[in-house]
């Protein structure tokens, strides 16, 4: 339940980050070359097509990065003392 609000966070601050800075970011950019039509509607509106395509993917990878790295922290404190020696001297 924790990583809802790190995906959440990082989806926002992407984002607003690919509309604030004139840079173009890959997934975005590729998403943007792919669907650019001039005679299409949607031409105005693919500076925000690129910046939610940004924010949904680097959102997504912050949280599988967070969701893996606190189940391994949780695994590591909810251990036995005993378990904790026997996997350092295996490694």
């Amino acid at each position: 339940m924790r990583a809802t609000p790190i995906f959440f966070a990082f989806f926002l601050l992407f984002t607003l980050a690919s509309l604030a800075v004139p840079i173009p970011l890959f997934p975005g950019s590729a998403i943007t070359m792919l669907i650019q039509n001039p005679i299409s509607a949607i031409t105005e509106y693919l500076v925000y097509v690129a910046a939610i395509t940004n924010g949904l993917i680097y959102g997504i990878v912050v949280w599988v990065v967070f969701f893996f790295a606190d189940k391994k922290i949780e695994k590591a404190i909810t251990m036995e003392p005993n378990e904790l020696k026997k996997q350092s001297k295996t490694q």
